[in-house]
């Protein structure tokens, strides 16, 4: 960005003539820096940069240094996927990031060292701070988008408020309708007295809807206190079916087949209740936010199979139900030079998981979880001269019982302790600025992890999850600078008792692959190196983002009786451009390309896709876009091999990412809500 400016002056001396004196116009010219390191993260702007301009807020997203947009899932590299913020509070539906639009985006702070107030599972942290516009009075924001991808696409959006003195009312109202068709390619090897092969080809049909709505309000007080409270429902019904061809093989000789078709229905319904109070008691600030949540889930399979002029109909359902309460106070007020921030956090936890199959093919079995999480931690951050400091430590207990068929399983029901340290260190020199971070995370098993219930996935393929997981720690060590318009990140990871999905044979039936959670034997060490360039505007129209990276691993696992090393390194490369023409226009074309490598004990294949889009703004109230997204139509199949001990399994998927799509937004008198909440629990909700 570019700031012109014009300087000009006139001089009188004090007798009666008048001599005017004029300095000649000077421009200075100047780029402002677009991301910098900011304490703990990295803060880019969006407000008043090209960025505001490129659509949602997942849109924007991607061209930030260290975050990847990869096909709608937002990751950061080298952590995965991150917990949001939304103006403090933790973001609970992922359908938010395609509702918040980048013109209300203030900036975005990318944490990859979140510190002690932050969940012992939160690898990094994304905090997005929107764009606050006063006044009173009915706003309203809407979004018609729809596509073509194999078959017809679309959703619409609405978001509405209203204002008046210290009381903000606002709802959303979202819906969504997508099909999907696909094949996959599964082949197993086993090797055991003999070496068995499995080879299914399948053709897959889906429809997903989704319906989702909010309504909240928020109150302000002159002397600086605000409350307030929302309720979000969300319903995601899913039809599918798929017709499939299996062939099973034994020493390459002796063969079978058979046919499969299915039909699948599932349906997802959640509900939230959210509420909070933020507020200042003397030199105190504080933060108190309690969140419910409800789930229920089910999947019900029908299940036809013609093998060796045999018809066998078979019948799974499964169903799981959870809620959530918790609450979370936070404290913060100025010490020294800096400041102390302290905290504790609680969850109560309760899940439910039943699989039925009236045949008899796979064991009915039931599984109930009851949690307790508590946690509290302290953090200060000091300046010492233009040094920053920040320490932290968080203690957490987690009293766990499980059940199984309605009996308490001793060996499963576990209690954990655990002090987790964190520290950064910000150190600016010159032109350049260092940030050095510790800290050390233990991740617990996913609910559905934790469940012993088998799945049937096809005649040859079942799969579990693992009472007996253990949860498993990272200590990590990063290291970010900053010189001018380049950002280089790099990291290091050791992990214990990492979770990996295993194949093995199947106790009741050896021709059959169950694919299990297990914690890995082995310890995994993990290097990270990125560099990012963002130079800004080249010129007055060309605004290029450059990302690459590569993700090294040094593991070594038992493949067939030897030791297999699955050291290949991936590397990332993501090269976004905009480009700015008269008359409101902007075009934006990216490229994104992963390379084959191993990640734990599975090797990926390479993917790459190139997206376009062109976009123009005509009013304050109107705008439009229209992408053509993977254009070469390179991302339609993904690939990955797993391997375990006696194992091989390689599965390919071909699903179309290539799509075209128009979107037409309509604004007047937007005001973004004021609402406050910083929610809690986001890390046990997403076990959930």
């Amino acid at each position: 960005m570019a700031a012109a400016i014009a300087i000009s002056a006139h001089s009188q001396e004090p007798n009666d003539s008048i001599r005017t004196k004029e300095l000649n116009e000077i421009v200075v010219t100047a780029t402002r820096e677009v991301t910098r390191i900011d304490g703990d993260g990295m803060l880019t702007t969006i407000q008043g940069t090209e960025l505001q301009n490129i659509g949602t807020a997942k849109d924007a997203l991607g061209y930030i240094p260290g975050v990847i947009n990869n096909n709608g899932s937002i990751e950061v590299f080298g952590k995965g996927t991150p917990v949001f913020y939304i103006n403090g509070r933790p973001m609970r539906n992922p359908l938010e990031l395609d509702q918040l639009k980048s013109y209300q985006i203030k900036n975005v702070k990318v944490i990859t060292n979140p510190g002690a107030r932050y969940d012992s599972g939160t690898n990094a942290v994304i905090r997005i701070t929107t764009v606050k516009n006063p006044g009173d009075g009915f706003s309203l924001d809407t979004r018609t988008v729809g596509g073509y991808r194999d078959d017809f696409y679309a959703n619409e959006q609405v978001n509405m408020n209203y204002r008046v003195g210290g009381l903000d009312i606002f709802g959303t109202l979202h819906y969504d309708y997508s099909k999907t068709t696909g094949t996959t390619a599964n082949i197993q090897d086993t090797w055991g007295r003999n070496h068995t092969s499995s080879v299914l080809e399948m053709k897959s049909r889906s429809r997903q809807q989704i319906y989702d709505g909010q309504i909240g309000f928020n109150y302000s007080t002159s002397s600086g206190h605000s409350f307030g409270a929302f309720y979000q429902g969300m319903g995601k019904p899913t039809r599918g079916s798929n017709q499939s061809g299996s062939t099973f093989y034994a020493d390459e000789s002796d063969s079978r087949s058979s046919v499969l078709a299915t039909t699948r229905k599932d349906n997802y319904y959640q509900h939230l209740v959210d509420g909070y109070y933020s507020g200042k008691w003397g030199s105190w600030s504080a933060d108190l936010s309690f969140d419910y949540l409800w789930r229920n889930a089910e999947d019900s399979q029908d299940v036809t199979e013609l093998s060796g002029g045999t018809r066998n109909r078979y019948a799974f359902h499964d169903e799981n139900t959870g809620r959530i309460l918790a609450g979370e106070l936070n404290l913060s007020r100025p010490v020294c030079k800096g400041a102390l921030n302290i905290g504790a956090s609680y969850s109560n936890t309760h899940r439910d998981d039943n699989f039925s199959n009236p045949q008899g093919l796979i064991d009915n079995n039931s599984t109930e979880i009851h949690e307790d999480n508590l946690g509290v931690y302290a953090e200060t951050s000091q300046q010492f001269g233009r040094i920053m400091l920040q320490f932290g430590l968080r203690y957490e207990h987690i009293g766990n019982r499980y059940y199984g068929n309605g009996i308490r399983l001793a060996d499963q029901s576990r209690s954990y302790n655990e002090l987790l340290p964190s520290a950064t260190l910000v150190i600016p020199f010159s032109k350049s600025m260092l940030q050095i971070g510790y800290s050390r995370k233990y991740a617990r098993p996913l609910y559905a992890q934790l469940s012993s219930s088998v799945l049937y996935v096809n005649e040859y393929l079942y799969e579990t999850g693992n009472p007996s997981l253990k949860s498993s720690y990272t200590d990590i060590l990063s290291l970010n600078f900053k010189y001018k318009w380049l950002m280089v990140m790099a990291g290091y990871k050791h992990l214990k008792d990492r979770v990996i999905s295993i194949a093995e044979q199947y106790e009741s039936n050896p021709d059959v692959t169950l694919l299990r959670k297990i914690n890995s034997p082995k310890g995994i060490n993990n290097l990270e190196l990125m560099v990012s360039i963002a130079p800004g505007f080249i010129g007055k129209y060309y605004y290029p983002v450059f990302m690459g990276g590569i993700t090294s691993q040094f593991y070594d696992i038992e493949y067939r009786g030897a030791t297999k090393r699955m050291n290949n390194p991936m590397g990332i490369i993501r090269f976004n451009n905009i480009i700015k023409l008269p008359g409101n226009y902007m075009i934006a074309a990216n490229l994104s390309w992963r390379s084959k490598g191993d990640s734990e004990n599975v090797t990926m294949n390479q993917s790459w896709q190139v997206d376009i889009a062109a976009s123009r703004t005509f009013n304050s109230h109107w705008d439009l876009k229209l992408s053509l997204n993977d254009i070469f139509n390179t991302a339609r199949t993904s690939a990955y091999t797993i391997y375990s001990a006696s194992h091989r399994m390689h599965m390919e998927k071909s699903i179309c990412k290539r799509s075209v799509e128009l979107s037409i937004g309509y604004r007047f008198n937007v005001a973004k809500s004021k609402y406050k909440g910083k929610g809690t629990a986001s890390d046990e909700i997403d076990r959930l």
